[in-house]
């Protein structure tokens, strides 16, 4: 067996939280971002956080050193899952546009991820990921990082269910706020669906299906744009608060 030494055991297991961590997050999901690039990244963001960090000395034990390994990965993929679904909350509110409005019948070639995805979905994915760049979402994402490895050093973590009863409830909470930034322009649909039921029984001769496809789709992009003002806080918010509820997946997971 190779003896890393107490530091190279340690840049190991931090390491594999940092790379874990990032396989999963949506900024390095798109196919032009190559394999060599996120693991450079997790070596460098590796060495900068493994200092001061303190791990059990687990050398001359290859089993007890693989398992801390996995450990890490599955913490590090927790995380990973937990800023993947404040993405996706964003996108959930554009494919809820998207059916009320009529446009989640096209779809097109999303080329950063390779699936098919609405023109609105992608336009509200595009939205989360500059709202998390301008407020400095990828430095709290690291002060989360850095906060997990001080809380709960590599090397003794311990998976409770307390885990996966956190993550349920915070997507709901999570999915509860993606409401919140659709919900203008859905009430706004269900007025118009209601007017256009009114009319379609008032006046018969009318095509309401046709001539109500084109009102639904100008009504969706005017209240998009006017709803922007309330869905940017809402989106901010959830995302200001990202290192602390790292934290807490963390404790959570560790029994903390």
């Amino acid at each position: 067996m190779i003896d890393l030494g107490l530091e190279g055991q340690k840049f190991v297991l931090v390491f594999f939280r940092v790379v874990s961590m990032l396989w999963l997050l949506p900024l390095f999901q798109s196919t032009s971002v190559s394999v060599a690039y996120k693991a450079g990244l997790s070596l460098i963001i590796a060495f900068l956080l493994f200092e001061p960090v303190a791990v059990p000395d687990l050398r001359g034990d290859a089993f007890l050193l693989l398992l801390a390994i996995a450990k890490e990965i599955l913490i590090g993929l927790s995380i990973g899952f937990f800023v993947r679904v404040l993405f996706s909350m964003v996108s959930a509110a554009g494919e809820v546009v998207s059916m009320q409005s009529g446009l989640s019948f096209a779809r097109s070639m999303d080329p950063t991820l390779s699936v098919q995805t609405t023109v609105i979905e992608q336009f509200q994915s595009l939205l989360a990921i500059m709202i998390f760049l301008g407020i400095d979402g990828h430095h709290i994402l690291l002060a989360g990082l850095a906060a997990s490895l001080r809380q709960v050093p590599p090397g003794v973590f311990v998976l409770r269910p307390m885990l996966s009863q956190y993550m349920i409830e915070a997507v709901g909470r999570l999915f509860a706020a993606s409401l919140k930034i659709c919900a203008p322009v859905v009430a706004t649909l269900f007025f118009v669906d209601l007017a256009l039921g009114i009319l379609a029984r008032l006046i018969p001769q009318v095509n309401v299906f046709i001539e109500g496809a084109s009102i639904k789709i100008l009504t969706t992009l005017a209240m998009l744009a006017l709803s922007l003002n309330l869905a940017f806080p809402v989106i901010a918010g959830v995302f200001r608060g990202l290192d602390s509820e790292m934290l807490k997946v963390v404790k959570c997971a560790a029994g903390g």
